[in-house]
């Protein structure tokens, strides 16, 4: 795992924790940081490995050790991230979710996924299905999406749904934003786990920060990282 900081030493420190295949040098990503750091943070990214058999050692455990070294950072966490962030025992002094990767949509859980996910090996056979714009956001660029993981492996499959079946209650202080029309996650998911009161809707695709409404809602999460639910309560 990568991790990057951003932004002036001495200010708080903000753990972003990025999606499956974001990198701090995609430009939409990049928008995000550059606007944290603006507004008075040391952001440190962490960029998750692609492929993974076991999300707590791969993923979880990386993040944690990171954040140990952290003031009370406040937590953003996009996709996988949130995925990883939701399973991770931090000392937050906020935590803000974006698209929280917390279970399948339902392209991805009919019976041939399933019985790709039975089969032995690593071998990366299976399309991602994440390489799409209109999935993605319109400020998606081309680099970002070449960049993106292009095929998934049974292993990589098994260890993010048994994630998903274990994944603990989220924080009671905790913000997600999303859209009602990702096709990446399941919305149904956040739904469950997230009381309407401290879920911000916007318009646009999968990622908020490649998203066409991602200008208006910047000061929101800017807010959230600050005071986390009475931002937006």
């Amino acid at each position: 795992m990568e991790f990057r900081t951003f932004g002036e030493a001495s200010a708080p420190d903000c753990l972003f924790v990025l999606g499956w295949g974001n990198r701090p040098e995609h430009e939409p990503v990049r928008w995000l940081i550059d606007r944290i750091a603006a507004d008075g943070w040391r952001v440190h990214t962490a960029t998750l490995p692609p492929h993974v058999t076991d999300v707590s050692e791969q993923w979880v455990r990386p993040v944690e050790s990171y954040a140990a070294d952290l003031d009370e950072p406040a937590v953003l966490a996009h996709s996988a991230g949130g995925l990883t962030v939701a399973h991770a025992d931090l000392d937050a002094a906020t935590t803000t979710y974006l698209s929280p990767w917390w279970g399948d949509p339902p392209s991805r859980q009919g019976p041939i996924v399933g019985l790709f996910a039975a089969i032995p090996g690593n071998a990366k056979l299976l399309p991602s299905g994440v390489s799409d714009r209109s999935l993605i956001g319109e400020h998606a660029t081309d680099e970002q999406l070449a960049d993106g993981p292009d095929r998934v492996s049974p292993a990589f499959l098994r260890a993010t749904k048994r994630a998903h079946g274990t994944l603990p209650e989220i924080d009671d202080e905790a913000v997600v934003f999303c859209s009602l029309t990702d096709r990446v996650v399941s919305t149904r998911a956040i739904g469950e786990r997230m009381p309407a009161a401290r879920t911000v809707l916007y318009d646009g695709g999968h990622e908020l920060f490649s998203s066409r409404s991602r200008d208006e809602h910047v000061p929101t999460l800017l807010s959230a990282l600050d005071r986390g639910a009475d931002a937006v309560v």
